[in-house]
């Protein structure tokens, strides 16, 4: 490394440390965005999934009407995994 290169990260450690650090939490937040999207996209699956699945068991249509009791058991499954994904990746817990 020359001389001048180290004369400059001398002078500007604390600069490259803080632009470092920001681009590191700028990353961490897009990243855990991320993931709680995948993860309420993924909850919004199984609970189209489940919901066909009572249909067939009716042996209905795959998006038919549900009796009340099955249909809230089911919606009652698709609210606890968004909650658990909201726990596991927002920031405002």
């Amino acid at each position: 490394m020359s001389e001048q290169s180290k004369g400059f990260f001398a002078a500007n450690w604390f600069k490259l440390f803080f632009v470092a650090l920001s681009i590191l939490v700028v990353g961490i937040y897009f990243s855990r965005e991320s993931d709680l999207d995948g993860c309420l996209e993924n909850a919004t699956k199984n609970y189209q999934t489940d919901w066909a699945f009572q249909c067939k068991q009716a042996k209905q249509e795959a998006a038919c009407s549900l009796p009340r009791l099955i249909a809230e058991g089911v919606e009652k499954h698709r609210d606890r995994r968004a909650e658990l994904c909201l726990k596991r990746y927002s920031f405002s817990r």
